[in-house]
């Protein structure tokens, strides 16, 4: 009897115990994405299990809740009471996998917690570290108990020594025996294979910023990798000239260029051009390229038969895209015949006639050997107010239909709607009828 009153004052106790643990879990989601420090006392399943007794009951037995562990060590100033805390974490989370996330920008070789956390090294699957160099050392004692462990990424921040002369083996080691490892990210540091010993042969996911000639001796040591995201600075120039190389089973890569010193001298073939002019993916299948400088060239062809099972390419050029540069494009896309999927940024604005290069590029009537089989067209404008031109009407005409040799556009997504220019209402025309075939799309996915 008093069980059902209490209900009547707090409907949310007739709710089954399995179906608010669901919800403690679908909440707990979206926290770990926020990235909020654990040891907070915000921390949400700290919070629950202070609520009452009945949601810390379900709280403290939902191991699921206290095994994402979010470490900022810039905040504490009490290492002690964050120790018990996060024993008391660790505790609860039972034999739950751990997902570990660290981040640090002073030395944490000598804290407390370390001694904690490697406590549960054997229960550690996803570990993403944002520390100093020298920090790595302090996980070594992990060594070797890291089975469950498949997903690593590493971020050195701060100053980073260069290598010893005559280096006999990698100067880490605490991930060298993880046999379910299968991701990993290494950034802040160059010639990774000299700087850490982890079973790269296992490697399927690759994330990095290094030397082209670096990046071939990964991809040589990990023979099963499909997926690879290289930045590839305009430094790679100064690199050692790498051998001709191929990658018999990636499909996806990513490449891109982080924003340069202002100051320093433009290299118009940079790191690009560089790596794909090196190494072959005959698998490839989608390609994305991210530019940083608008003086930097695209390359015009790939390396062997890269380009030949390419289904996707995706070009970031968050500025006006120069003439050569439209060009290079076309030409680069001359050799992908098989691409059906195509995502460009773009500026369109009345006064600027060098637009029209990359627009008769893609006509289909003038180019019909510049992807043939492009069934899919993204465009994410550069500028507020994108001006519809003739030529790009023209352009999606020409490809709304198929051929012998071609296949017809089937979707087209914009980021934004054009400006339609009063003074030619043919075009304003000619637009509305596309817009009523009903295949474009607004907003980028």
């Amino acid at each position: 009897m008093l069980e059902s009153c209490k209900t009547i004052v707090r409907p949310i106790r007739r709710i089954p115990e399995d179906i608010i643990r669901e919800i403690f879990l679908t909440c707990f989601e979206r926290v770990e994405m926020e990235g909020k420090d654990s040891l907070d006392g915000s921390f949400e399943p700290l919070v629950l299990s202070q609520i009452c007794s009945d949601w810390r009951s379900i709280a403290l037995s939902t191991s699921r809740l206290w095994s994402s562990i979010k470490l900022d060590f810039d905040l504490y100033r009490n290492e002690l009471a964050c120790q018990y805390l996060l024993q008391t974490y660790l505790l609860r989370s039972g034999t739950h996998d751990i997902t570990l996330s660290i981040h640090s920008t002073k030395e944490i070789a000598g804290s407390h917690l370390i001694p904690v956390l490697l406590l549960c090294a054997p229960r550690w699957t996803n570990v993403s570290l944002s520390i100093p160099y020298d920090s790595l050392h302090a996980f070594s004692a992990a060594r070797g108990s890291l089975h469950r462990l498949n997903r690593l990424s590493i971020e050195f921040v701060g100053r980073v020594p260069g290598l010893p002369v005559g280096l006999a083996k990698p100067i880490f080691d605490a991930f060298e025996y993880a046999p379910l490892l299968r991701s990993f990210s290494l950034k802040g540091v160059s010639r990774s294979v000299r700087q850490i010993n982890i079973p790269w042969s296992q490697l399927t996911e690759y994330n990095g910023n290094d030397w082209t000639s670096c990046y071939i001796e990964i991809l040589k040591l990990a023979p099963d990798m499909e997926s690879a995201s290289l930045q590839c600075d305009e430094h790679s120039e100064f690199d050692e000239t790498p051998p001709l190389s191929s990658h018999e089973r990636l499909r996806t890569l990513h490449v891109h260029e982080v924003e340069e010193d202002p100051d320093s001298p433009i290299i118009p073939e940079g790191g690009i051009i560089r790596l794909l002019s090196h190494i072959e993916f005959p698998a490839l299948e989608c390609l994305s390229m991210a530019y940083a400088n608008p003086y930097i060239h695209i390359p015009t062809s790939l390396h062997g038969s890269t380009a030949r099972n390419l289904k996707s390419l995706s070009i970031d050029m968050p500025f006006l895209i120069l003439p050569e540069t439209q060009d290079d494009l076309i030409s680069l896309l001359r050799t992908t015949a098989s691409l059906s999927s195509l995502s460009m940024n773009y500026r369109l604005v009345p006064t600027n006639p060098e637009n029209k290069r990359l627009l008769l590029g893609l006509n289909a009537n003038i180019n019909p050997d510049v992807v043939p089989r492009l069934t899919s067209l993204a465009v994410q404008f550069t500028n507020k107010e994108p001006y519809l031109p003739p030529l790009f009407v023209d352009m999606v005409q020409s490809r709304r239909n198929a051929g012998p040799t071609r296949t017809a556009l089937q979707k087209l997504r914009l980021s934004k709607p054009f400006v339609i220019p009063p003074v030619d209402p043919d075009v304003a025309a000619r637009w509305k009828d596309i817009c009523d075939e009903g295949f474009i799309m607004y907003g980028m996915e």
